[in-house]
């Protein structure tokens, strides 16, 4: 068990009405799934290596604070304008393009979460690699659909 990161897609007029409507937040999130064939939004434990990824390479995407605060504390919703601008943004770095910027003895010095990249080198870049190409995708995807996320971290 850790902390993980998800993103999951919403239309703008749900991500409007969760926005305005608190107490429905627990009962909307718990009917949310993620159609069968659509990208996966989820990052697993992944986050903050992505993270340290993206702010060394300077890419202007940050996956911490662009959400807007939810009801709960561990939601976050992300516009339809903040999906698309991240998506294109990441779009401009493929994970080659960060690689240079993966360095498991400053991540490790650092404290970036999980803790696992000197130890797990290879095996790290390779766990980044997956994500990352996984957040790619579904902010892709979304941004194409003019959909928000409603992000979930904790």
């Amino acid at each position: 068990m850790g902390v993980i990161m998800s993103f999951t897609r919403v239309s703008a007029a749900d991500l409007e009405r969760v926005s305005a409507v608190t107490e429905v937040l627990d009962e909307f999130l718990a009917e949310l799934e993620t159609p069968k064939g659509e990208p996966s939004g989820y990052l697993d434990k992944a986050w903050a290596g992505l993270e340290y990824l993206l702010a060394e390479a300077r890419t202007g995407v940050d996956l911490f604070y662009t959400g807007n605060p939810l009801a709960r504390d561990t939601y976050f919703a992300w516009s339809p304008d903040d999906v698309a601008d991240a998506s294109q943004r990441l779009n401009k770095y493929p994970f080659d393009a960060l690689v240079p910027f993966f360095d498991p003895a400053a991540m490790d010095a650092a404290r970036i979460y999980p803790g696992i990249w000197v130890r797990d080198s290879g095996d790290g870049a390779r766990y980044l690699r997956h994500h990352y190409d996984g957040l790619v995708e579904v902010f892709r995807y979304a941004a194409e659909r003019g959909s928000g996320f409603i992000q979930h971290f904790g």
